[in-house]
């Protein structure tokens, strides 16, 4: 069995900023993505909104934050986390078995499906969640995109640039976008239709038409399209949270001022305590689970004896030590 100091479940923004801060302090860092780096920033096709980085590919984004986090000596591995033991900090891949004292989970959140008749059906057979992986295959195509807020309006956008047509529909009669975003929606020339949603699906082995229905009219009709690339939302991967048994309010990982869990050393952060669900806070959220999750090592070394040299986490051994001795113990109180 392998140890480190620390290890991070998510090679998200969240989980990447984590690294940076708990690599600063020396700690020996693992970060686990079994899926692809960066997370939903990576298939993000255009990012506005981030200090410092120009408005461009999200992919761009990702890969300057990897770098920088893989420079620090953070190791970055593509396993997939199967099982997590809170108490003994036993952490199982589909790659090996690791221990730890500290865990950051930072599992970010997934495409939520729309639940309209045939969607699981033709999932990956026309019907797709992610524009930015998918719009190759658009190409002289006619797309159909579902929702309204800025993710959905970059699909659209981008599924335009190769696309023989591109029809965006929104259940309701404004769109939730950035003006920015509106503008550039509307210079692509895409159609959209408001007050209307996708009641179903239809095709042999591949998607070749929906049922669309003006939800004021009631007016139905039947669409030809080859592809539909559906933008309604996330919800948090709280998958492993709930088998560890941590605390889970309002569909959130629950964590204190801290951002630990109910378990003793096991943190969260990002998409999967909580919104706003932007790059910048979930950058931010993870560079403070990083932070305390370093406290938190130090503090346990000094209640074992063990002082150490320099500052973990801007602080001296002694200054863990006399918190110590006046009564200090880690953990806070709950987030607000």
């Amino acid at each position: 069995m392998e140890e480190r100091d620390v290890i991070i479940v998510g090679g998200g923004p969240a989980g990447l900023s984590a690294g940076i801060y708990s690599a600063l302090d020396k700690w020996r860092t693992t970060i686990f993505e079994g899926n692809w780096i960066g997370g939903q920033l990576s298939i993000a096709y255009t990012v506005l909104n981030y200090p410092g980085f120009l408005p461009g590919d999200g992919e761009e984004l990702t890969e300057k934050m990897r770098k920088q986090v893989e420079n620090l000596g953070v190791e970055i591995r593509g396993e997939n986390v199967t099982f997590i033991d809170p108490d003994k900090k036993i952490v199982r891949t589909d790659g090996g078995e690791y221990q730890t004292p500290a865990i950051i989970l930072a599992c970010g959140a997934r495409m939520q499906k729309l639940g309209a008749k045939g969607e699981d059906k033709f999932i990956g057979k026309g019907v797709s969640y992610y524009a930015k992986r998918d719009y190759k295959n658009f190409e002289g195509k006619r797309v159909l995109v579902v929702g309204g807020g800025n993710s959905t309006a970059k699909s659209a956008i981008l599924s335009k640039t190769v696309a023989k047509d591109v029809i965006m529909i929104h259940r309701q009669e404004y769109l939730r976008t950035y003006p920015r975003m509106t503008d550039l929606l509307q210079k692509t020339g895409v159609n959209v239709m408001y007050n209307t949603e996708l009641l179903e699906i239809r095709g042999s082995d591949h998607v070749e038409e929906v049922v669309l229905v003006n939800n004021k009219t009631k007016e139905k009709k039947t669409v030809p399209v080859d592809w539909v690339v559906i933008c309604v939302g996330t919800s948090p991967n709280l998958d492993l949270a709930k088998e560890m048994g941590l605390k889970i309010e309002n569909n959130h990982v629950w964590v204190d001022e801290k951002f630990m869990t109910s378990k003793q050393g096991i943190f969260a952060c990002g998409d999967m305590i909580g919104k706003p669900f932007h790059v910048i806070n979930a950058a931010a959220e993870g560079a403070s689970a990083g932070m305390a999750a370093s406290e938190y090592l130090a503090m346990e070394l000094v209640k074992r004896g063990i002082m150490f040299a320099g500052a973990k986490n801007g602080k001296y051994a002694y200054e863990y030590e006399e918190m110590l001795k006046r009564g200090g113990s880690y953990g806070g109180s709950k987030r607000s």
